[in-house]
């Protein structure tokens, strides 16, 4: 009884229905889901802290980032958790799962993300500056790489 009471205590709290939903669904560092949630990062910190103790949450490193998803494997409460997750991915989001659209498009163009610096994709964003300040023009990009630019 008290291992269901903590998991409904720790699912009491919107922001982390918020961060479940989407952990749910894509893995996230804690600056990720800072700009998600608009939540400062101690708030959020303070909740994958919750979530990871409490066996719903746990983290990968990968090269140098610490990343978040839900823990795929049942627990104790294995059969109520997998209600709870079903309800979780029902919640309306939608201005949650835009701003993820938008992080993780910055991920496909943020240099930092891959294994070292490839030509072209740590230009992206002086390409975007620069596309702002010129006129509307047609570009032909023939065989110049994966097209990040």
């Amino acid at each position: 009884m008290k291992e269901a009471t903590a998991l409904f205590r720790l699912l009491g709290d919107d922001a982390r229905l918020r961060i479940l939903r989407l952990l749910g669904r894509q893995r996230l560092n804690v600056t990720e889901l800072t700009s998600i949630l608009g939540i400062a990062q101690p708030g959020v910190s303070r909740h994958l802290r919750l979530l990871r103790e409490g066996g719903l949450v746990e983290e990968e490193r990968d090269r140098g980032w610490t990343f978040y998803a839900v823990r795929r494997e049942g627990g104790t409460l294995s059969r109520t958790w997998k209600a709870v997750r079903r309800e979780i991915r029902a919640l309306d989001a939608s201005d949650d799962d835009a701003r993820l659209q938008e992080i993780l498009r910055q991920r496909r163009e943020d240099f930092t993300h891959e294994r070292g610096l490839v030509p072209g994709k740590s230009w992206a964003a002086w390409a975007r500056a620069l596309g702002q300040l010129l006129p509307p023009l047609r570009v032909a990009d023939l065989g110049c790489g994966e097209g990040h630019l």
